[in-house]
């Protein structure tokens, strides 16, 4: 933060009078560094488990009493793998610098949504799903649900 005292008319410089955080630069990198690191971590798990699903659906990929068909899931979980890696990848270069607020509420939401099929995903509402991808992702979206949250509690840089 930059404060400019106005000219005293007396032939003095202008005063400028700068404040710091007290937060050092690792502290500052550390949520953005850890939010890259598990948006790679949850895409991949979402291209692991929509690959477990298609080879796994075992027989004609009819629906059976599930919620959606195997080849949906897997359609839904390959485009919410790009997503997550997409927003983790813009969330460390200069447009998630400014744009904080935004990539943190995606970053929360994807998490969610990710934990959420995970849960499905566990509870055998997803023909074909593997366990422990589904446990995987219900921990890696909860960490990129906290670590959203975090970022939100992040001071705007200047």
């Amino acid at each position: 933060m930059v404060a400019t005292l106005p000219r005293t008319g007396y032939g003095r410089r202008d005063m400028v009078i700068k404040t710091y955080t007290a937060r050092s630069p690792a502290e500052e990198s550390l949520v953005s560094t850890s939010g890259f690191m598990l948006g790679v971590l949850g895409g991949l798990l979402d291209f692991a488990s929509a690959t477990s699903i298609a080879i796994n659906q075992g027989g004609s990929g009819m629906m059976n009493g599930y919620l959606l068909s195997p080849d949906a899931w897997a359609v839904l979980l390959v485009a919410l793998g790009i997503l997550v890696v997409a927003v983790a990848v813009l969330s460390v270069t200069s447009t998630g610098v400014i744009h904080l607020k935004g990539f943190s509420v995606l970053m929360v939401l994807l998490g969610i949504l990710m934990a959420l099929i995970g849960t499905l995903m566990s509870g055998g509402s997803i023909q074909g799903a593997s366990t422990i991808y589904s446990y995987a992702m219900v921990i890696v979206g909860a960490l990129m649900a906290i670590n959203g949250a975090m970022m939100l509690r992040t001071p705007m840089p200047i």
